[in-house]
């Protein structure tokens, strides 16, 4: 990988869409997170424990590992914007809580101490050198502590999405528009062709989710640097880094026409 992608200036800006996001933040998104955050992990194996939350976004995952009891939280973004929406977040919703949030890149942790948990959900295929940030994130794991991790599937249009994103992420606001333009309008056909509705499906997103749906595809859009990684070489990476398989999530194989999704995935190291 180019020594530039790992440098913020060549990235998509996650943090000004997240402080977006935080400031029409509801109920209905924070439960969410804290749903989707205890499918992963187990309240006995949060509990008490001292989680870094690697590459913090909005903050929100920070927010549901306090709330199922993790006993501390260091958060940590490369973007500086990230870090005060994560610190704005934290301090309205967990005043009292233990916590700490810093500007770093994941390839500046190697000072860090280990933690009980290391989680990063969405983030390390954006980091310009993604194999090289996973292993950064295992080497912060304590023995016997657990690495959580979510990263975009590899499919057949990994190549186009990248082209894509760079396009978009390089581009001037009426390009931008343009592109997402483009998008919003192959899915409202893809969904009439399966006689679905988009307005129905855009409201039940907000409903499901708490989350607004051009704000997510505004991230997939601009996701930039963009890679992606199939289960096989995930567990091969994690294995050869004295991790063993805990559960995982994994979505189908598909062409990903209008989008690749996350598999997640949990580690123990041995």
């Amino acid at each position: 990988m180019s020594k530039e992608l790992t440098d913020l200036s060549t990235h998509y800006g996650f943090g000004e869409n997240w402080s977006a996001f935080v400031d029409q933040l509801n109920d209905t998104a924070i439960d969410e997170a804290v749903r989707g955050f205890r499918r992963l992990l187990t309240a006995e194996e949060i509990a008490g424990r001292h989680m870094l939350d690697l590459g913090c976004g909005s903050g929100l995952h920070s927010l549901a590992a306090l709330r199922l009891g993790a006993g501390q939280v260091t958060a940590i973004d490369i973007d500086p914007v990230s870090v005060v929406t994560t610190q704005r977040l934290l301090g309205r919703l967990h005043p009292n809580g233990r916590w700490s949030v810093k500007a770093l890149s994941v390839f500046e942790t190697s000072r860090m101490p280990q933690y009980d948990v290391v989680y990063s959900w969405g983030v390390l295929h954006h980091t310009g050198d993604m194999i090289r940030a996973i292993k950064m994130a295992a080497d912060r794991v304590a023995p016997r502590g657990l690495l959580c991790v979510a990263l975009y599937r590899r499919t057949p249009s990994c190549w186009a999405w990248r082209i894509e994103k760079r396009i978009y992420t390089g581009s001037p606001q009426w390009v931008r528009r343009l592109i997402e333009a483009i998008y919003v309008a192959a899915f409202r056909l893809a969904l009439a062709l399966k006689r679905r509705s988009f307005g129905d499906y855009v409201d039940e997103y907000v409903r499901r989710r708490g989350m607004n749906w051009m704000t997510d595809v505004r991230d997939w859009l601009g996701g930039y640097p963009y890679e992606s990684i199939s289960k096989a070489e995930v567990v091969r990476l994690a294995g050869d880094l004295g991790f063993v398989p805990v559960r995982n999530f994994c979505g189908k194989q598909s062409l990903a026409l209008l989008g690749s999704g996350c598999d997640e995935y949990v580690f123990r190291r041995a």
